[in-house]
């Protein structure tokens, strides 16, 4: 499972900003769950504070976003969500030096949201669409004559 420290990723990546936080925090929750499919892994993005009007845990895309209980921290929160996993199966993703070693310290496992941002983008910059194969109308009879099925002149044809 990736806990990640939505408001430190904001605040480390370059393009976004606390100053423009909805904004911001709609970008990252975008990026990471367009990422996840490639990676199958759990996600957890946490963030300071308790929106007025919003529930405190949400999906986003297969992403589960946490609002941090008015009375607490995003850092509190992710600490919590360590100890109550198997820490060894947990990444914690945060530029605070001091959340990262907390979480190490639990046992859990530690990347840099610079690191893991830039794995994002990678992830986003390799994924190309496929290509449509080029198919030889002599080549589909070949293979249409070998295992049974009909040719393109013998009736029933072929569409290419």
């Amino acid at each position: 499972m990736l806990l990640v420290d939505g408001h430190n990723l904001i605040g480390r990546t370059p393009g976004l900003s606390l100053a423009r936080e909805e904004a911001s925090r709609e970008q990252v929750l975008q990026r990471v769950a367009a990422a996840k499919g490639s990676g199958g892994e759990r996600v957890v993005v946490v963030f300071d504070g308790n929106r007025p009007g919003s529930a405190k845990e949400k999906g986003f895309g297969g992403v589960k976003v946490v609002y941090a209980p008015a009375h607490g921290s995003a850092d509190e929160e992710i600490l919590r969500r360590v100890h109550v996993h198997n820490p060894r199966t947990v990444t914690v993703i945060t530029s605070d030096r001091q959340l990262a070693d907390r979480a190490l310290g639990l046992g859990a496992r530690w990347e840099s949201c610079e690191a893991f941002w830039a794995r994002l983008q990678k992830r986003r910059g390799s994924a190309k669409p496929a290509e449509e194969p080029v198919t030889d109308p002599d080549e589909v009879d070949e293979w249409l004559a070998a295992f049974g099925g009909p040719r393109g002149g013998e009736g029933g044809g072929h569409k290419i």
